[in-house]
């Protein structure tokens, strides 16, 4: 007998719904599309408010809260009244984007839920407390950002809290929220259940189990976040007990939140995690010990709460102080965890040393350093950042014949050139070149042409040959344009070129740092570089092929297929994308590579998310320089150490750099074995083993495909 297996039957009711919602995501696309972004921004907002990151953490902990559901749904209103005031006020959506626009009006409604019961009155008081709070935090972190430069942290929550608190005394129509007492010990030790409580707290459930859900998610996030969770809360409280003389209270204290937020915050958050950013965290907990208590001696006369005040005055007068006094260990960029910020915050003091004032040589062929920075005769005070360049022999002579005529010199009448790119602002063409030993002292800076770079600095070249300068006052100039010719005007004994970068346009103003690109030091090529007093250089030409081929336009699309073992595993495409600072950005879907390219080279600068795939491009090309391909260049570069190791190595080597600062990077070697094949050689501090990738490019520049170990992508 033949069976013919069932069929389902169409659901008709299903089909028509599917329809009516493709339509109206079709005839509403911007409104579907800010409800998906809004979904995300509530969870990324929710974890943002312990220095977490991620949609997934910041839903675990909403999921957490389901445990006491009465306070989430109050959290949730005064998320989503906020919102709607600023669809109503036209404010846009760029908030959402900004934790704290977020997480300020759910702390205002999750403080509702915890003092009352879920109700129609509760609830109208938790939407009107998220809006204050929104209000409070637009205002504010303008305030905060225009004048003082300072995060607004939690303040806006804290103002909204205790007008709720004290509005609600003339509220009858409000109920009392009471918590299961099963929340409060489950039979731990009591140090440890008032640390979980605690922990809980911070999203008003003083739920141990909620405690429990937050330390994993922190320990999974950050070793060193745990750590600084922990050490802080149990610093804190034993300064408490010993300072009121009894630790029968001290683990039960709502207050003693503030002692993790302010170790989190500043011990590696705002700032870079080190010995030191530990030490300022444990005074920060120490001096949060006292004024909490102070404030809650304070604040009893009107039975308002501490909530986390404390931790808001600590830290923002701490990074206000460090601020002020032009700390390097703030964190420019606060990653997801401390460990990340570490990876990226030291690298880049390796990789970046320039202060984005890379400049070209000024001249073509071989020159001697005369005199660098600090240099023995003028270079000093306020003019040290300053080079004299000029040509010799082999025998280290700068003159042939007797060396009394300025004819006799080799850089007399030598071409200069723009090492800008940008505009003229001031030229001195008409004073006389001097006598060979003799120096003007009226007209230090002889005929000379001040240029200002398009990245906002300018650049001063003194000692032109005189009524030898092409340029005109208002010129648009590139690199490399001619400017004039080497003479012997001003303070100069003999020819030379003196040059210099300052911030203001005045003739004599103080020098500031730069650098000089894609030269040969010594036979060594560099692609960046400050060269020492009697150093040979020479110009390396950009290699106009592979500098067009490095240049992506936005929506620029890439594609490769991914191979391990030289089986093809899956496709990798990427799509060039700006970033709302103006940054550029690989975009694979999973993570983002950024990147940016200038007259001098190419660099990806960090990757943010997960994507092995897209981290391939990274490792194999870290730093390229747009310079002239030759068999034998060799370059250095740095890559954070997060990139290069896995599992327990990485956890091993993220926390202890906050340490030793040389364990945070892993050092690349690159170097031309052709013009079209690159290799690169990636050193892991303390490990022998080495990692050994390549790149191939085609002979206008194209990236063809990149090998890292076993695996590659292959340009499709």
């Amino acid at each position: 007998m033949l069976i013919r297996p069932k069929q389902n039957k169409p659901n008709l009711l299903t089909k028509n719904n599917q329809f009516h919602t493709q339509v109206a995501i079709q005839q509403h696309p911007i409104k579907w599309q800010f409800i998906r972004y809004l979904l995300k921004a509530i969870p990324a907002a929710t974890a943002e408010i312990l220095f977490l990151r991620g949609v997934t953490i910041g839903t675990i902990l909403l999921a957490a809260m389901l445990l006491q559901p009465g306070v989430l749904l109050m959290g949730l209103i005064g998320v989503l009244a906020a919102v709607i005031f600023a669809k109503i006020a036209q404010l846009g959506h760029t908030y959402l984007d900004q934790s704290a626009f977020l997480f300020n009006p759910l702390l205002a409604g999750l403080s509702v839920g915890y003092l009352f019961q879920p109700a129609l009155p509760a609830m109208f008081l938790s939407g009107m407390a998220g809006i204050l709070a929104f209000i409070l935090t637009w205002s504010i972190a303008h305030i905060w950002r225009t004048f003082f430069y300072l995060p607004v942290l939690s303040l806006p929550f804290i103002a909204v809290s205790w007008i709720v608190h004290l509005a609600a005394y003339r509220y009858a129509g409000l109920q009392q929220a009471i918590v299961p007492a099963y929340v409060y010990a489950i039979g731990l030790p009591i140090p440890i259940e008032g640390f979980l409580r605690t922990l809980g707290l911070i999203f008003f459930l003083p739920n141990i189990w909620v405690g429990i859900v937050v330390a994993i998610l922190v320990f999974y996030n950050s070793r060193i976040q745990f750590l600084l969770a922990i050490s802080s809360y149990f610093l804190g409280t034993s300064i408490r007990g010993i300072l009121t003389g009894t630790f029968a209270y001290v683990y039960y204290d709502p207050s003693a939140l503030n002692f993790i937020l302010v170790a989190l915050a500043i011990g590696g958050f705002y700032l870079i995690p080190s010995p030191r950013s530990y030490t300022l965290a444990a005074l920060g907990v120490s001096l949060t010990a006292i004024l909490s208590e102070a404030i809650s001696v304070f604040w009893a006369a009107v039975a308002l709460p501490v909530h986390a005040l404390p931790y808001n005055l600590v830290t923002m007068l701490f990074l206000y102080v460090l601020g002020l006094a032009g700390n390097r260990w703030l964190a420019r960029n606060p990653q997801a965890s401390p460990e990340k910020t570490l990876d990226l915050e030291l690298t880049a003091k390796l990789r970046y040393q320039s202060i984005g004032r890379t400049i070209a040589l000024p001249f073509t062929g071989v020159w001697k350093v005369w005199q660098g920075i600090d240099g023995q005769w003028t270079h000093q005070g306020i003019w040290r950042y300053a080079y004299d360049f000029l040509i010799v022999d082999d025998r280290g002579q700068s003159f042939s014949n007797s060396g009394l005529h300025l004819t006799d010199y080799y850089t007399f009448q030598k071409p200069v050139l723009s090492p800008v790119r940008g505009w003229v602002v001031q030229v001195v063409r008409d004073l006389p070149d001097g006598e060979i030993g003799v120096v003007e002292t009226n007209n230090n800076w002889g005929n000379y042409v001040m240029l200002y770079d398009d990245r906002g600095f300018y650049v001063e070249i003194s000692h032109f040959a005189q009524n030898s300068i092409v340029v005109d006052r208002g010129d648009r100039i590139e690199r490399g344009s001619l400017l004039g010719r080497c003479g012997n005007s001003g303070y100069s004994p003999q020819p030379h070129i003196h040059i210099q970068a300052q911030l203001t346009p005045e003739i004599g103003a103080a020098t500031v740092p730069f650098s000089f690109a894609n030269l040969i030091v010594d036979g060594e090529f560099h692609p960046e570089f400050t060269p020492a007093t009697d150093s040979i250089l020479e110009p390396v030409s950009i290699d106009r092929n592979l500098s067009q081929a490095f240049t992506f336009p936005l929506d620029t699309q890439l594609h490769f297929n991914y191979l391990q073992k030289s089986r093809i595993c899956s496709e990798l495409s990427a799509t060039v994308k700006m970033a709302a600072s103006g940054s550029f950005y690989l975009d694979s879907g999973k993570a983002k590579l950024f990147f940016s390219r200038h007259d001098d080279g190419f660099i990806f600068h960090y990757l943010e998310g997960e994507d092995p795939r897209l981290a391939l491009l990274f490792l194999a090309i870290p730093k390229l320089p747009l310079a002239r391909r030759q068999s034998g260049q060799q370059w250095q570069d740095y890559l954070p150490i997060g990139m290069v190791t896995t599992g327990w190595h990485r956890v091993f080597y993220q926390f202890a750099s906050s340490f030793n600062s040389q364990l945070a990077s892993a050092h690349y070697l690159g170097e031309w074995k052709s013009p079209e094949m690159l290799t690169g050689v990636i050193t892991i501090p303390g490990i022998t083993t080495k990692i050994l990738t390549s790149a191939t490019f085609t002979e206008d520049g194209q990236i063809v495909g990149v090998v890292v170990g076993d695996r590659s992508l292959i340009r499709q």
